[in-house]
């Protein structure tokens, strides 16, 4: 007896101790993906399904999650081919193990569907789409919730090819289902409202996407109250909708309500205000409000400008790091002189510009330039006072 057990627990180990070390392998390739690194992560993610093949051999369901992973990364590297030999793997074992017809495979045939997208294969990601529908209906039946995620996949597929025509009923099936199983309020309804009027607005076919819209806003106002940051993109949308008919009055009240929720969720100095303030600052120029609209584009050019800092900063710091110098102190030089410029830097938001001089001056120190560091440094504490 115990002659039987030793090989058992000596198999049980072992079976173990490869577990966890395809679970170290999946945890290190996750870690390389999340920085990007997927030319280092895709030996990993190779290595843990030979071991699973191995381990259960070639048609075992248990795979499908090491081939997803591996295929997910070739997708990013742009192999497109590749990750379409593992998708169709994958879809072949569910198939196998749960029937062609099965619910099982539809989110295997929605990542071949946004896969062959990508390759601009066009028909051969529509026949995925269509398939989708074509089980969930034979399933569920033709009320059930999730088939109106179906026909807004698919409608959104056809607004990416411009077939309005045959996005549009796609999406209208979208809303009466949703409103038959959740009702005229339910937030689900939003997405699917805002796509019916983009199918409008794309065709420069104005005055019908204004009810959506309207529709959409007092969703998420009676969901999530008036003045909620998940109302001001629809507020946005309405008011350009009126612009792009020259309705100014009816624009401007709307992008005043939307700046007025963004400075509250973002704060006044975030550099993503300044879309809404040009915005603003258009309608307000198209009557003739010259005084008011200044100062918005003042600002609206202080914050991209901010950006801009930003990013000659974060320049400097890349060409620092490969050793070129010289290139890097004129991003710097750059940064500084427009930073000069921006009157909201010297008041408020100080700390783009604050560090793109601690970094230049930690630059001229490893140039031997104490001197100049020290010029900028002073700047500094005057700019903190």
């Amino acid at each position: 007896m115990h002659r039987l057990v030793a090989p058992l627990l000596l198999w049980i180990c072992a079976a173990a101790g490869a577990q966890d070390g395809q679970a170290q392998l999946r945890d290190r390739a996750a870690g390389l993906v999340a920085l990007g690194k997927y030319s280092e992560a895709e030996p990993l993610l190779t290595r843990v399904l030979e071991m699973r093949e191995k381990d259960s051999g070639s048609e075992d369901l248990s795979l499908v999650s090491a081939i997803e992973e591996l295929a997910a990364v070739y997708r990013a590297e742009g192999r497109n081919a590749d990750a379409e030999r593992l998708y169709q793997r994958s879809l072949a074992l569910k198939v196998k193990a749960s029937g062609k017809d099965s619910l099982e495979i539809i989110p295997d045939l929605k990542q071949l569907g946004g896969l062959y997208t990508a390759m601009a294969r066009f028909p051969d990601a529509e026949r995925q789409y269509m398939r989708v529908i074509s089980i969930r209906i034979n399933v569920k039946g033709t009320e059930d919730v999730d088939l109106a995620k179906d026909c807004m996949d698919l409608a959104a597929f056809y607004i990416s090819q411009k077939r309005f025509a045959v996005a549009e009923p796609n999406l209208r099936r979208a809303i009466d289902i949703t409103l038959k199983q959740l009702g005229p309020e339910d937030p689900a309804l939003v997405p699917i409202l805002d796509s019916l009027a983009t199918v409008f607005m794309e065709q420069k076919l104005y005055p019908p996407a204004e009810e959506p819209l309207r529709r959409a806003i007092s969703i998420e106002e009676r969901a999530n109250g008036p003045s909620h940051v998940n109302v001001a993109p629809h507020l946005d949308r309405l008011a350009m909708l009126f612009y792009l008919q020259k309705r100014y009055a009816d624009a401007e009240p709307l992008y005043r309500r939307s700046l007025a929720i963004w400075e509250i969720s973002m704060e006044p100095n975030n550099p993503d205000l300044a879309t809404t303030l040009e915005n603003l600052a258009v309608v307000l120029a198209s009557q003739d409000k010259f005084d008011e609209a200044e100062p918005l584009y003042r600002r609206a050019l202080a914050l991209r400008e901010k950006t801009t800092i930003a990013s000659l900063n974060n320049l400097a710091m890349v060409l620092e790091g490969k050793n070129q110098d010289a290139a890097a102190e004129r991003q710097y030089k750059m940064a500084m002189t427009l930073g000069d410029r921006i009157p909201a830097v010297g008041n408020n938001d100080l700390g783009v510009l604050v560090k793109t001089l601690q970094n230049y001056a930690a630059l001229l120190r490893k140039l031997k330039r104490e001197a100049e560091a020290r010029k900028i440094d002073e700047r500094v504490k005057t700019l903190l006072r």
